[in-house]
């Protein structure tokens, strides 16, 4: 995986051939949460709430992007200024607004084990942290 690389979404391609995380992000970057329903794991408990709300929150997300006029979200892969700190995360950026949101994906080799939300991936994090 490169580090600090931007992707738009027409680079990632379709869902075919994709591994799932490039599926999930190919989703999340169209904003397609009936995708996600079909992509994630019904079994596993993303971010301690489980897949359904888990989805729910990113649909909240995808609404705010698009109430800003983002029709697709980039895909920016940093890393983690906190409790993962230094492993890779994916940053999602509107491609009109600039805001974004970041995920970081625990893996398994090629599977996904946990999504969870990533608040500490900007450099002065702790800045805005106490303003």
């Amino acid at each position: 995986m490169r580090h600090n690389t931007t992707f738009k979404l027409a680079e990632l391609g379709d869902l075919y051939d994709l591994s799932t995380i490039n599926a999930v992000w190919l989703a999340i970057m169209k904003m397609e949460p009936v995708l996600l329903e079909l992509l994630l794991d019904e079994s596993i408990d993303y971010e301690d709430i489980g897949k359904e709300l888990f989805i729910d929150k990113l649909r909240a997300h995808f609404d705010y992007h698009r109430s800003l006029g983002d029709t697709e979200l980039e895909l920016d892969l940093d890393s983690c200024k906190g409790c993962n700190c230094d492993q890779p995360i994916s940053k999602f950026i509107g491609n009109t607004s600039g805001k974004h949101f970041a995920l970081y994906f625990d893996m398994d080799k090629n599977t996904i084990k946990d999504i969870y939300h990533c608040y500490s991936y900007e450099s002065d994090f702790l800045d805005n942290l106490f303003q």
